[in-house]
């Protein structure tokens, strides 16, 4: 399959899994074929055929809380024929109205045939890893914080989120959907850069950092040639280095010390007025 299409389903896998957190499953269930398979991650979630599908998701709309997805990875794993199997990890964090803080990791598989009609979704599989959150008996919303909620906090207090989502493709062929707010620093490697998001780990994204800056604008202080630094989670600068609020140290030209310095002092003073 061409890679514009196989493209294509894994927009689509994004898109449907945003939709769905929306409480829209109305938009996936557009997708689904007559014999689509459903597997959840509730002991009774097994599903075959779309109109049993279709009452299950409908279901959980009167449960679920309207969220947004976080630190998106959706990699292709099949593509065969008509056939295209796309993978995907995120983090599923309640929307500010919610009124209560809520984020879970969740892990999904989506099983996509093209067709005269166009894409339809033959599978899909959703779950969270083993122990991340307890659901009560009868429930299919949780209502207790999950491991990964503590780590996040701490960073959600000192920065807003960004409306832009990035769309990044790293060197595995793994396409991001990630928010700019996610991001720490980036760093130049070669002709591309490595990002280093919040929730740790390294994307080797196939863009240049200063094609990565043209698209984050202000929200990063260029450092030198290599290192561009989200200005929400510098903690210090000290003699040579910023250092970030994970610990992260940034090194810091000797000659662009004091203009860095000054710069972020303007920074901040603007933001106490």
């Amino acid at each position: 399959m061409k890679k514009e299409l196989v493209q294509e389903a894994v927009t689509l896998t994004q898109e449907c899994l945003t939709r769905y957190w929306q409480l829209d499953c109305e938009y996936v269930l557009g997708y689904c074929d007559r014999d689509v398979v459903w597997v959840g991650s509730l002991g009774n979630q097994f599903i075959e055929g779309w109109e049993a599908t279709a009452a299950d998701l409908r279901a959980a709309m009167a449960e679920i809380k309207p969220c947004h997805l976080l630190r998106q990875e959706f990699t292709v794993v099949q593509n065969v024929g008509s056939a295209c199997t796309v993978v995907g990890r995120y983090l599923t964090t309640t929307d500010d109205e919610v009124g209560y803080f809520l984020q879970a990791q969740q892990r999904c598989t989506f099983t996509w045939e093209l067709g005269k009609d166009g894409w339809r979704i033959k599978h899909i599989h959703v779950s969270n890893p083993m122990g991340e959150l307890k659901i009560s008996k009868g429930e299919s919303f949780v209502n207790a914080l999950g491991e990964m909620s503590k780590k996040y906090i701490r960073h959600r207090l000192s920065s807003q989120l960004s409306e832009e989502r990035l769309v990044i493709a790293d060197s595995l062929g793994t396409t991001h959907f990630i928010m700019p707010s996610e991001i720490l620093y980036a760093m130049a490697s070669g002709r591309s850069c490595i990002l280093y998001p919040l929730s740790g780990g390294e994307i080797h994204a196939r863009v240049s950092i200063s094609a990565f800056l043209e698209r984050v604008g202000a929200a990063f202080l260029v450092v030198h040639r290599s290192y561009a630094v989200n200005k929400a989670y510098i903690s210090r600068i000290q003699p040579y280095e910023l250092v970030l609020v994970d610990g992260s140290r940034i090194p810091v030209p000797v000659k662009k010390f004091r203009e860095i310095r000054a710069e972020l002092a303007a920074i901040y003073q603007t933001e106490r007025r």
